[in-house]
């Protein structure tokens, strides 16, 4: 499978914006590095919580914040369609499951099974 495409060159401007670099000093070591990098990660999400759901290991459940692993559904596909499901995997930048869980929910929408 093809890996989608990234913009580096938007990825540096989002990342750098419009400040200079400018020299790092010397390097912080055991609590101020520790306190630093907690003020670094605070002023990017905001919240202790924030910060604890990024770093959380393994995959996040799917839909409601129970805990636990999400339903899964297997099945088997043509290979025609396998093909075209990676294709369009590439042009969206969506992930086979992603793409598959909006399948889904367009077909319980087509049944009037879901909203």
């Amino acid at each position: 499978m093809t890996e989608p495409m990234i913009d580096y060159e938007a990825l540096i401007d989002r990342l750098h914006g419009d400040e200079p670099i400018t020299g790092v000093g010397e390097p912080l070591r055991g609590d101020a590095a520790a306190a630093a990098g907690h003020a670094m990660l605070l002023g990017e999400y905001g919240s202790d919580k924030a910060i604890d759901r990024a770093i959380r290991t393994g995959r996040p459940r799917v839909g409601e914040a129970k805990r636990g692993p999400s339903p899964t559904v297997r099945g088997r596909i043509a290979e025609h369609d396998y093909a075209a499901l990676e294709q369009l995997e590439v042009r969206t930048g969506k992930s086979e499951s992603a793409l598959v869980r909006e399948a889904v929910h367009m077909l319980l929408q087509k049944y009037q099974v879901a909203s």
